[in-house]
């Protein structure tokens, strides 16, 4: 049996990936419905397409790939929620790194893989860029800090109190990302030194991120103080009532247990994480049987179904590390490097497909990535942020909406560049004249986030997740009409 984690995950996907799926249903139903002479593909007319097959051409063309790119969403979010994410923590934990570390460096790795791997594939790979790769990156941390958190506010089933520090530390860094992209990409193309900038501005990340505890302390010592009184006063409150009602059991009255100090629901916390992986989770293949789904509802069933081809072959290829037989170095490890390569070649054809999508109606490449691909890819970011909100850690929740931005900009974007110039001796093109106009939203986006969170008194509710959800709306309509002008 799954652990709890894992179970909740896998309750968030159909939400997730239903993003993606309105999307490229509504660019398929606006070019067949406004000009249905526009569905066939652009190869003659335009070099950058490739050559595809007659079949290819049309609507049905069109919808095939819409199914093509929706199963290797769903891949994606299988592949890094249930294998390569699990990998990365237990590689965090043998190698001792703090929570601040760990979260910037493997964790963010492991839920924006989908978007690094496509920035490669589009970049490296590709004989040609066509900017779906900086496009999905874009488009990305605007669905991240839109919809994760409208997402958030909306699933987490309580309001959330969030603490202004961590979050104006990812808005600063958010910011300088977005600063250096922008100088960056403004010439239209991105040479060696470019991307090595790239790259150590998330070296930079990481080391403000291993003296992050100390530098928020600094920054708000009145905050950290009262945090530190509330921590002790909540203990000698503890033991205060155990003194008060071991003296009453003295006397033969019973009363109720006392509330658990903090320090007591960390513990446990941690000891409920423990029993999860603790817990037997039978034999290795059960999961792939029908009596694992017998007593689930309809909605999982279907799923089971829908997701079982993708789930033999990541069950026969990939060690999963949650089970007892692949819990050892050897068995995380393993699961590292397979799923690095699941996720690769599933990037791959990610690209290939939604450049042929494109092609077919007519979608600018650039606006494929900021909407549609950025989008499917972001879904395991989505999954975790939801996650911890349900567990009321809603600082957690946006941290990792925003942080993982610096890391899909600075890292997703500077270290394909830089294999692209050193390894393929080719400098990688941007279709600037598309990109900008997002570039400036992503600014406005985030006052406007802040603006709207300083509005709820640093609460985040689901009225704050509507507002979000219209922005994003918003966004999408001036993309489309936009990019497709």
């Amino acid at each position: 049996m799954p652990s709890l984690k894992l179970q909740r995950r896998r309750a968030l996907r159909p939400y997730t990936l239903a993003v993606p799926l309105v999307l490229m249903l509504g660019m398929l139903a606006y070019t067949s419905l406004s000009s249905p002479e526009k569905i066939s593909s652009r190869r003659l007319m335009d070099d950058s397409c490739p050559a595809m097959e007659s079949w290819e051409d049309g609507f049905w063309g069109a919808a095939l790939h819409v199914f093509v790119m929706f199963y290797i969403f769903c891949s994606l979010a299988i592949i890094c929620d249930d294998y390569f994410c699990e990998s990365l923590e237990k590689i965090s934990d043998e190698l001792g790194l703090s929570p601040d570390v760990a979260g910037a460096t493997f964790m963010a790795a492991g839920s924006s893989a989908p978007e690094l791997f496509v920035s490669f594939a589009d970049n490296v790979i590709a004989t040609e860029t066509k900017s779906i790769g900086v496009g999905t990156i874009i488009g990305s941390a605007i669905f991240n800090i839109l919809i994760i958190i409208a997402l958030t506010a909306a699933l987490a089933g309580q309001d959330l109190q969030l603490d202004f520090r961590p979050l104006a530390r990812d808005s600063i860094w958010y910011t300088i990302s977005i600063v250096i992209m922008v100088i960056v990409i403004a010439d239209g193309e991105v040479h060696t030194g470019e991307s090595i900038f790239l790259v150590l501005g998330y070296v930079g990340y990481v080391t403000f991120m291993v003296f992050n505890e100390s530098i928020m302390s600094r920054m708000c010592p009145a905050k950290a103080e009262e945090e530190k009184d509330v921590e002790l006063g909540t203990t000698s409150k503890a033991k205060g009532m155990s003194m008060d009602l071991e003296s009453i059991e003295v006397e033969g009255v019973s009363a109720p247990a006392p509330a658990p100090a903090a320090s007591d629901k960390k513990e446990g916390a941690s000891s409920d994480k423990d029993d999860d992986d603790n817990e037997d989770p039978g034999p290795y293949f059960e999961c792939l049987t029908w009596a694992s789904v017998a007593e689930e509802g309809w909605d999982s069933k279907a799923w089971f179904i829908f997701a079982y081809p993708i789930n033999v072959v990541f069950r026969f290829t990939v060690p999963d590390c949650n089970h007892k037989r692949f819990s050892g170095p050897a068995g995380y490890v393993t699961c590292f490097v397979m799923s690095i390569i699941h996720i690769a070649v599933a990037s791959h054809f990610l690209v290939d497909s939604a450049t042929k999508f494109g092609c077919i109606v007519h979608m600018p490449f650039a606006l494929m990535g900021l909407t549609i691909v950025a989008a499917g890819t972001s879904v395991p970011d989505a999954i975790s942020s939801v996650v911890v909100a349900k567990s009321g850690e809603g600082d957690m929740a946006v941290s990792n909406a925003i942080g993982s931005n610096v890391f899909d900009i600075l890292l997703g974007l500077g270290l394909p560049y830089l294999l692209s110039n050193t390894v393929k001796d080719k400098v990688p093109t941007v279709s600037v004249d598309e990109l900008i106009p997002s570039v400036c939203i992503l600014f406005g986006i985030l006052t406007a986030v802040i603006g709207i969170l300083w509005w709820s008194n640093w609460m985040l509710n689901p009225k704050v997740g509507m507002s979000l959800f219209v922005l994003y709306f918003l966004y999408v309509v001036f993309a489309y009409i936009h990019g497709l002008s």
